[in-house]
């Protein structure tokens, strides 16, 4: 079976999960991309194994719809199956209608959404594109609850055919690392200028206004904590502001700006006690999945789509309402100065243990598998799987 992967970018944790699918049999499997990195997205990706890659060609649309890529119709042609990475750009589009013209099945990849989409009603025209390529996917390989519920309660999707991507991150390197993290604790927080008995608070991420950074800061400053370092692995347009809001609050903040290199974001996460995510709007939160396997407590915003799935409130961290600072300051000292670090740490890699890329590859398999089967038949019997 030959399958296309369409997707938006080369990522460290694509590369490897498309690593893990190439490994199904008879397969053969191509990855098409249709943007180009940003200089704050632009990560060092591992070597792709048995997949091939194309970075496609794109007409500008108007400004408003951005760009639409190009030999989209050969794409379809040529391939048994497609696997679409999303339902909002004009090439998502047009490729589930002309799979739906040429008689071609397509699964739709789905990493997340915010939860509070799952209440938010959209305009008419907006649902009606989204609804084009949903109701034609043969199936939905979805990513956690929350995909679930959005697919199943807003589109009346078939709830048996949302399959759970399982998207995570590179935790067998996390785990290998874990075993010297003391040493790189100590380490980088020399190399930080961090005391070694200090406290530290972990953000990972662009520093941009979604991800709502500013609310740490103040939530830092109500604790009057001296030891309590606020280190930011990452960068972003709001570095310099965000600085100067620090210092204005007497708020220690360290920002290491964008690290391109994941093994050097990885050993950072042992510099910290707490990981963040405080984020307005968040389809995921890969960071959560790195922290838990780096055995880190975590606060998450209710916002983040991975809430419900990776956040036990009160065992391996907190949720949050992300406009509460007050709220968010209790949990803080909680995770920093309370909780018990042991049992907390031990939930966290509780949970993530089922996060792999193999349980993302078997999902893959079983639609597959069931794609094979009734491959010879129309598509409406397929859709109806």
């Amino acid at each position: 079976m030959n399958i296309a992967f369409v997707t938006n970018l080369r990522a460290p944790y694509r590369t490897l999960q498309l690593n893990e699918f190439s490994k199904i049999k008879d397969v053969t499997l191509t990855v098409y991309y249709t943007d180009k990195p940003n200089k704050n997205r632009d990560w060092n990706t591992n070597k792709a194994i048995g997949y091939r890659e194309v970075d496609l060609e794109s007409y500008k649309l108007f400004e408003k719809f951005g760009y639409l890529n190009k030999g989209l119709v050969e794409i379809v042609k040529s391939h048994d199956l497609l696997i679409l990475g999303g339902y909002e750009k004009p090439t998502y589009i047009v490729l589930s209608i002309l799979c739906k013209i040429l008689k071609k099945p397509f699964i739709l990849l789905f990493d997340g959404i915010s939860t509070y989409r799952l209440d938010k009603r959209e305009s008419f025209l907006k649902r009606l594109i989204k609804s084009i390529v949903i109701k034609n996917a043969s199936f939905i390989m979805g990513n956690g609850n929350v995909s679930k519920r959005y697919f199943s309660e807003l589109f009346s999707y078939p709830i048996e055919r949302i399959y759970n991507q399982y998207l995570t991150v590179d935790t067998k390197r996390i785990e290998v690392l874990y075993k010297d993290r003391a040493k790189y604790r100590k380490i980088y927080r020399e190399k930080l200028g961090i005391k070694q008995n200090d406290k530290v608070l972990i953000y990972s991420g662009r520093l941009i206004d979604i991800k709502n950074v500013r609310i740490v800061i103040n939530a830092i400053a109500k604790l009057k904590k001296e030891n309590l370092v606020f280190l930011v692995i990452g960068g972003g347009i709001l570095e310099d502001e965000l600085r100067r809001y620090a210092e204005e609050l007497n708020v220690n903040m360290i920002i290491t700006g964008f690290l391109p290199d994941q093994d050097e974001v990885f050993k950072h996460y042992f510099v910290g006690d707490a990981v963040i995510l405080p984020s307005i709007v968040e389809p995921w939160g890969l960071v959560i999945n790195e922290a838990l396997a780096a055995g880190l407590p975590v606060i998450v915003s209710k916002h983040c789509g991975c809430a419900n799935d990776l956040v036990v409130h009160g065992e391996n961290g907190y949720l949050v309402n992300p406009f509460d600072v007050d709220e968010i300051s209790k949990y803080i000292e909680n995770v920093i100065y309370i909780d018990d670090k042991e049992k907390s740490s031990k939930k966290s890699k509780e949970i993530i243990s089922e996060w792999t890329f193999e349980n993302s590859r078997k999902s893959l398999e079983k639609m597959v598998h069931h794609q094979k089967m009734y491959l010879h038949l129309p598509l409406k019997y397929v859709s109806r799987f």
